[in-house]
């Protein structure tokens, strides 16, 4: 199955942006459906290239975060925006 991808709205912005900030506003805008894959690739990414040796704790951390994310229990940009200042 294929979805479109549509870039982040305000993506003209994107010069004056953070590449968290960015990648944030492209969450944001990312279709329902391909969230969860998503998750997968940046733990992906994560175990590849960061820490190799993950410690328990940190194991628990990333589980803690998924199940929240699956309970809907994350922040929009616009919250995370409000946080920063």
């Amino acid at each position: 199955m294929r979805c479109k991808i549509n870039s982040a709205p305000n993506s003209s912005n994107n010069s004056t942006m953070t590449i968290k900030e960015q990648l944030i506003q492209e969450v944001e805008a990312f279709p329902d459906a391909l969230l969860s894959e998503a998750l997968d690739f940046v733990l992906f990414l994560k175990t590849r290239y960061l820490d190799p040796e993950i410690t328990t704790e940190e194991k628990a951390e990333i589980l803690a975060a998924q199940t929240a994310y699956e309970l809907g229990d994350y922040l929009t940009l616009e919250q995370y925006e409000a946080n920063q200042v």
